[in-house]
């Protein structure tokens, strides 16, 4: 899944990615705007560099299909974003002893490639 991921991404296919806020770690900073990040495959190697054009907090189930398609997954529609993702934030949620809900913040960003 990572590799796909990250071909996804340098391909310019996948310039968008959704996170749960409430799980962010105390020692994990939140994206910025203008931040640097270098995307890595499967064996943890270097793939591309992207830059956060936009980072905002938005309700999970107000997240729009615009950003959904840009998350460039599947058949890039709502329907699919939803199915795959209801399923990834609660797995989430589970481990982390919490209770997923579809009010939950999320950390919606789009990027760009560098290079």
């Amino acid at each position: 899944m990572a590799n796909e991921l990250a071909n996804l991404i340098k391909s310019g296919i996948k310039t968008a990615t959704t996170s749960a806020y409430e799980l962010y770690e105390s020692d994990d900073p939140v994206p910025k705007v203008g931040q640097y990040t270098i995307i890595l495959d499967g064996n943890n190697l270097p793939v591309c560099v992207v830059k956060d054009v936009i980072v905002e907090i938005i309700q999970y189930d107000l997240i729009s299909a615009e950003h959904a398609y840009h998350e460039g997954e599947g058949d890039r529609s709502y329907q699919y974003w939803r199915k795959i993702h209801d399923e990834f934030f609660k797995n989430a949620y589970l481990e982390a002893d919490k209770t997923f809900t579809p009010q939950i913040k999320c950390l919606c960003e789009v990027f760009e490639v560098i290079n």
